[in-house]
């Protein structure tokens, strides 16, 4: 023991810290108001005594609570908490919290005078991965859902049960990552020290040993709260990237990524890329256009997708090289467009798409008239991806407008899973939301029976929502098999109620992913 003083000392005159002592931590509370159907969460020991006391009228504890760090010591990595305050000649008298430096920003700027920032420091907690959702290691997932009414009022938990149960009451799940639940922040454990300053990343992916000519997505697992990722021989700028090769053999992929502490060590993947014999490939259509139908000297992008790698193909009506084929028509009438892929094993059965081109715009689908434009695509009831950015002429997927993806679910989906994504495609982070309804451009409040709404929406940056046609598989909502649907997106932020691309942009392009079983 003596030796142990002795050493503490040494390294004190050196001014050096001896042993990191534990992160001071304060218990945040939770309280709900049944005449305003308000949740309120406070760390501050001084709040909770009065509203214990009832010195605040019509608060009571809900007995849920999670740690944060206390903000008078700050812990290196951590991401304070900001806290507004909307104020009641707003039509608000609410608390919003975030962990993100950037939301944090977005509400002073857009808000002065009906959000009052009361704290840039409320308390301390980690910032998930902004990507996956992943909370560093000592923490524990905070998740945070919306009221979606225009008294905007956001609830706080540890617990899913209860994030389930908010969610099931028409609140709308906020944060990051994918599925029903979204993380908004993440929870000292008791204890907690920190995970570390830096990032500390391991990369996966499902497949090492892939064919040459598909694409396989790997994955960064890190701790610390990265925020930029740097990776090598591979495209991406978030967690992920992905990957592709022309010719079999190894192929070694890595990262760096970042956090204010700095750099982590770089982190690699091998990947055997194999050559295959393959078979006559299936093939179907994706259409994007301004307005369905078309009209005259607007453009329609066309693109293929195939089941199997393909090297050349085949277009008819319409002039590409490549499986995305651009057509325009400066006439009106009745087009048909076809194509088919070829690869070592002989060509596919061509599949084909007719459009009536109108010489003016036609009604908007269900409600696309209430923005400025909207942009369609039609999946079919085959899984594909569309990006926004292949639409070459303004306004595209405009900074005020609307995505409407039709989809029709395959008859034979049985209990599986569906889901529909969507995310950057390129530019700046951006806030979206996206519903899946019956209706095109339907942002209404969510209806699980899709009668006066849509029956699934998520927000964020990167969202997710799933759906199955079987309806014993709790928690999530219910399509009909060979029922026709929209996947609809908007730049849109819930927190601020406002639209989250900026008008100076023009557009705010991002990617809608599907996934339709068979």
């Amino acid at each position: 023991m003596k030796s142990i003083a002795v050493l503490k000392f040494a390294l004190a005159l050196l001014g050096i810290a001896a042993f990191p002592a534990a992160a001071a931590t304060l218990v945040a509370v939770e309280y709900y108001n049944a005449t305003l159907d308000h949740y309120f969460v406070t760390a501050a020991p001084d709040e909770i005594a009065k509203l214990d006391a009832g010195v605040f009228v019509g608060w009571q504890r809900t007995n849920e609570s999670f740690n944060v760090f206390d903000p008078q010591t700050p812990v290196n990595g951590a991401s304070p908490v900001c806290r507004f305050y909307g104020k009641p000649s707003a039509g608000l008298d609410s608390h919003f919290y975030s962990a993100s430096p950037a939301e944090c920003q977005d509400v002073r700027q857009r808000f002065a005078g009906v959000w009052v920032e009361e704290s840039a420091n409320a308390f301390g907690v980690w910032l998930p991965d902004i990507r996956t959702g992943q909370c560093p290691g000592d923490s524990v997932p905070v998740y945070r859902s919306w009221n979606n009414r225009a008294d905007s009022n956001h609830r706080f938990t540890t617990n899913p049960a209860v994030q389930q149960a908010m969610l099931a009451r028409g609140y709308v799940a906020e944060g990051y990552g994918s599925g029903p639940l979204l993380v908004a922040m993440c929870a000292p454990t008791d204890g907690s020290t920190g995970p570390g300053p830096v990032p500390s990343c391991a990369l996966s992916t499902p497949d090492t040993t892939p064919n040459v000519g598909a694409t396989i997505t790997i994955t960064a697992s890190c701790s610390n709260g990265p925020t930029t990722f740097a990776w090598t021989g591979c495209s991406g700028s978030g967690s992920t990237c992905s990957a592709m090769s022309a010719g079999a053999g190894q192929a070694t992929y890595s990262l760096v990524a970042h956090n204010a502490a700095g750099s982590s060590a770089p982190v690699s993947i091998t990947v055997n890329w194999q050559t295959t014999t393959v078979g006559t490939a299936r093939c179907w259509l994706a259409r994007t256009s301004q307005t369905d139908p078309p009209v005259v000297n607007s453009t329609v992008v066309l693109k293929l997708a195939c089941d199997k790698v393909v090297g050349a193909f085949v277009w008819n009506g319409c002039t590409s090289s490549s499986n995305v084929c651009v057509a325009r028509e400066s006439t009106p009438g009745v087009r048909t467009y076809s194509v088919f892929a070829r690869n070592v094993a002989g060509s596919s059965t061509p599949v084909s798409v007719t459009l009536n081109w109108l010489a003016s715009a036609p009604s908007p689908p269900g409600l696309c008239s209430q923005f400025p434009s909207y942009l369609y695509s039609d999946l079919g009831s085959e899984s594909s991806r569309v990006e926004s950015a292949a639409m070459p002429n303004a306004p595209a997927f405009a900074w005020n407008g609307a995505w409407a993806v039709r989809f029709v679910v395959p008859t034979t989906i049985g209990s599986r899973l569906g889901r529909l994504s969507a995310a950057e495609f390129a530019g700046q982070r951006t806030d979206r939301e996206a519903t899946i309804s019956r209706t095109a451009c339907d942002f209404r409040p969510t209806d699980p029976s899709g009668v006066n709404g849509p029956i699934a929406r998520a927000f964020g940056s990167s969202t997710t929502n799933f759906f199955t046609a079987d309806p014993s598989r709790a928690g999530y909502p219910v399509v009909q098999a060979g029922g026709t649907y929209y996947y609809n997106v908007r730049n849109y932020q819930p927190a601020t109620g406002s639209i989250s691309c900026a008008p100076s942009t023009g557009r705010c392009d991002a990617f809608v992913e599907s996934l339709l079983p068979k």
